[in-house]
């Protein structure tokens, strides 16, 4: 009944914590067959080879569905599913999503052919963290509209990357994944994604390639190429010419001198270099970084070079500069960010820290907050809505005196105060400053119980922050302060300028030591109470 509340007006469904290991456990969701959600999401689900063709047959008839994931999700079986799946009704899902699909006997998968009717329409896959060594020749084929695919963090090695990528597969790719698997061959790799006529996109960054050829095959169109953190000595003309960005980072290279026309970026980080790259071989070069390199200075013909860069990143690096080195960069390199200032922008960072810790910044952006937030509450509750006489503020080593003589004259007089105190009163697992800010809405006064135990409270001081703006934008007849020791209005801390005002110019109750004073002081404080 709860699903069926949701069916018009949920678009995002997520289905969290649940175990589906009989399809009987499935049919829960067969009223989402009606649904129109675009997406749905399987979180830390449990699904088996009986369940898995259940939750297809509903997820075809959900009439608007785009996207589907599973994420941190368990699946016992071998794909050996029951009844065949077609794509009869399902006309708009489009992305697949399968983040770490533990699957424990994954060695024992099959070729999952009873789906590949449902594949021909999607247009983006991610399959990452699932222990994927090969995708079937026939499901590749079947992935006609495929424009985005993310095989990262898996097991696909130099061969099954041929298999997988077979002729006719993957037709319409543009953008294509295969960070952190088991390549080691990059001219296999190249080749086997040779034929791929529309591919752009390639991230082959955390593999193991070692070696690089000087000779490599590669999709015609391919613009960009991530080959970062792949354990490559240097760079050569397997590199392909059409590349307009290209990312080397985190390799050992020492030099790099390749004849790249196209290209607008290179990313060089993490590496060996001792000079920058010509400029001549990368004429159209725009965006360049080259931090954490052993960079020790720049030439005034290579800056000359660059002049036409928008983005210079040579930061941390060991620079000798001089005055009139840095003025040639601003002047004359006419690059507009060198990126070599971090422990100043640091510095700075730390003084701003500082100061704001001094002059309490962060006090004010929290008093903002709740002023805002009080704000937009009524700035008295209704009469009806008033609970208490009084909400007493006071420090724990205090709490003696005000729960066993205070609470005690004023709970049983005749008539009785109703007083609010934060450990009988405050309502257990609501937020602190909601507690504070709605007892004070439904209190009549507000009684502080000064001492030096209060100015000295953690407690207080929170429970003074969050009440401030609160309590002193009303009329200052709403608080009672009552002095239990002498306190000069300096130990006040100074943030609480509104309250250090009113001792100076309020009168305040102090509470005597002699028994005759005494009792003056509770006829005053109950008159107090009723004004």
């Amino acid at each position: 009944e709860i699903v069926r509340d949701l069916l018009h007006s949920v678009t995002w469904l997520e289905v969290r914590g649940i175990a589906f290991s009989i399809s009987a456990e499935m049919q829960l969701l067969r009223v989402m067959s009606s649904s129109f959600a675009k997406k749905i999401t399987f979180r830390q689900t449990l699904l088996t080879d009986a369940t898995v063709p259940e939750m297809v047959s509903i997820l075809e008839d959900m009439p608007k569905l785009v996207e589907l994931e599973l994420i941190d999700c368990r699946l016992l079986g071998t794909g050996q599913w029951e009844m065949q799946i077609q794509a009869n009704q399902s006309q708009t899902l489009r992305v697949l999503t399968i983040e770490t699909l533990s699957i424990e006997e994954f060695y024992l998968f099959t070729d999952l052919q009873t789906v590949q009717g449902l594949l021909f329409l999607f247009t983006r896959v991610t399959v990452r963290n699932t222990k994927v060594f090969l995708v079937p020749c026939r499901i590749s084929q079947h992935l006609l509209s495929l424009e985005y695919l993310d095989l990262s963090a898996n097991l696909l090695g130099d061969q099954s990357l041929e298999h997988s990528a077979c002729r006719g597969g993957w037709p319409s790719l543009q953008t294509l994944n295969l960070s952190q698997n088991s390549l080691g061959d990059l001219e296999m790799t190249g080749k086997s994604l040779s034929h791929l006529r529309n591919l752009i996109v390639l991230d082959i960054s955390q593999n193991n390639f070692g070696e690089i050829p000087d000779v490599c095959e590669w999709p015609k169109p391919l613009k960009y190429l991530n080959l970062s953190s792949t354990h490559i000595p240097k760079v050569t003309t397997c590199i392909p010419p059409t590349l307009e960005v290209l990312d080397v980072s985190a390799n050992n290279l020492k030099e790099f001198g390749l004849q790249l026309p196209f290209l607008k970026e290179l990313y060089l980080s993490k590496n060996q270099l001792k000079t920058l790259p010509g400029a001549t071989p990368i004429p159209n070069l725009v965006v360049m970084s080259v931090r954490r390199n052993k960079l020790n200075s720049f030439s005034k013909e290579e800056l000359e070079s660059f002049k036409r860069m928008e983005l210079l990143d040579a930061s941390d690096n060991n620079f000798i500069c001089s005055c009139e080195f840095l003025s040639f960069i601003h002047h004359q390199a006419g690059i507009s960010q060198v990126l070599v200032g971090w422990p100043l922008v640091f510095l700075v960072i730390l003084i701003l820290v500082a100061v704001g810790y001094k002059y309490h910044a962060v006090w004010y952006l929290r008093m903002t907050w709740a002023w805002l937030r009080a704000k937009r509450k009524p700035k008295r509750a209704p009469p009806k809505d008033i609970c208490y006489d009084a909400f007493v503020s006071y420090s724990e080593n205090d709490s003696n005196w005000v729960e066993n003589i205070m609470v005690q004259e004023l709970e049983q007089a005749c008539p009785p105060f109703r007083l609010c105190l934060h450990k009988r009163d405050f309502v257990p697992g609501k937020w602190i400053v909601d507690n504070i800010i709605d007892s004070i809405e439904k209190s009549h006064k507000t009684l502080f119980v000064l001492s030096e135990h209060f100015v000295q409270s953690e407690w207080c001081k929170y429970e003074l922050d969050f009440s401030h703006f609160r309590l002193f934008d009303e009329n200052n007849d709403a608080v009672i302060l009552v002095l239990l020791e002498p306190i000069q209005s300096k130990t006040i801390p100074k943030r609480f300028c509104k309250l250090r005002k009113i001792m100076n110019t309020k009168t305040y109750l102090e509470w005597p030591i002699g028994e005759e004073q005494q009792q003056m002081f509770w006829f005053n404080l109950k008159i107090a109470l009723k004004s």
